[in-house]
């Protein structure tokens, strides 16, 4: 991107110290802002559906459910001439009422004229990161609802997140007819997994991937690292039935003036909601 120059008034350097000199010496000040660090976001992408605005046309959104193996419908043996029984699917529904976020961003008409940078549209994308932030932190909320809902939760005694308490997780879905496909985890946790003799042969391997925030593959698992996630917590995910997405308003930009203030506002907003489909879907694993 281009720079500008800030120029000086020319002086004869022969003259002066080099603590004096270096206060004349002119600067550049580049017209790109480097941005802070930023999470590797990553959850919403693994929603079993994301539901739009033309699959929401009044203000909430029900999900019919058939219920779980329990109360499937059943094949019977009939005898000669024997009445078929009767069977039916039951079935139970989740509710999702889209809630809406926003932030207002003001910039002085001043601002715009004198920043080397366009002010506005910088915040309008740094306001598409927070949003997105936001929805993974939402997410996030929805596993932990859901492992306590259904009672998938693996305590581990040992400080560290060890392969037993994996395979316990694991089990916990698979008990329940779902497949595992992600363990998701914090910072803690991928120290501890990296630190095991295990999944160090299997990153020699060639499964690591770090611009994916992959670890590997665990037990046919995606491995994937968030930080949003509690550093000495994990999930287990099926994530063909883990959560879903409700999106009343995508994220929207707009723009406003006020002119009694000689300010521009740019305006964000979104109607989200995100709920877990599930229960059993979803197992956690607390280390210590």
């Amino acid at each position: 991107m281009p720079s500008q120059l800030l120029t000086t008034d020319s002086t004869d350097f022969t003259s002066v110290g080099s603590s004096q000199g270096s206060q004349l010496v002119p600067r550049t000040l580049l017209a790109e802002v480097m941005n802070a660090a930023r999470k590797k976001l990553m959850l919403r992408g693994l929603a079993a559906r994301v539901f739009g605005p033309s699959s929401i046309p009044g203000r909430t959104l029900v999900l019919p459910l058939q219920t779980q193996a329990s109360d499937l419908m059943f094949v019977d043996r009939v005898a000669e001439a024997g009445e078929f029984p009767l069977t039916q699917a039951s079935f139970t529904n989740v509710t999702l009422t889209p809630v809406k976020y926003g932030a207002r961003i003001g910039v002085s008409k001043e601002l715009e004229e004198d920043a080397l940078t366009d002010v506005a549209s910088y915040h309008a994308e740094l306001a598409g990161y927070e949003f997105a932030d936001n929805e993974e932190s939402l997410i996030v909320s929805q596993f932990d609802s859901a492992s306590t809902a259904a009672g998938n939760n693996v305590a581990n005694s040992n400080a560290s997140l060890g392969v037993s308490d994996i395979l316990a997780a694991r089990k916990l879905l698979r008990d329940n007819n779902f497949m595992p496909t992600h363990i998701i985890m914090g910072t803690e946790c991928e120290s501890d997994v990296m630190s095991t003799d295990t999944f160090q042969e299997a990153d020699k391997s060639g499964v690591n991937d770090p611009s994916k925030g992959i670890i590997g593959k665990m037990f046919g698992m995606t491995v994937l690292v968030s930080n949003n996630i509690s550093a000495k917590l994990a999930y287990v995910i099926d994530a063909a039935h883990a959560f879903v997405i409700a999106e009343k308003r995508p994220l929207t930009i707009e723009n406003y003036k006020d002119y009694s203030r000689d300010v521009n506002y740019v305006v964000a907003s979104q109607r989200f909601a995100t709920s877990y489909l599930r229960s059993q879907a979803v197992s956690e694993i607390t280390t210590t």
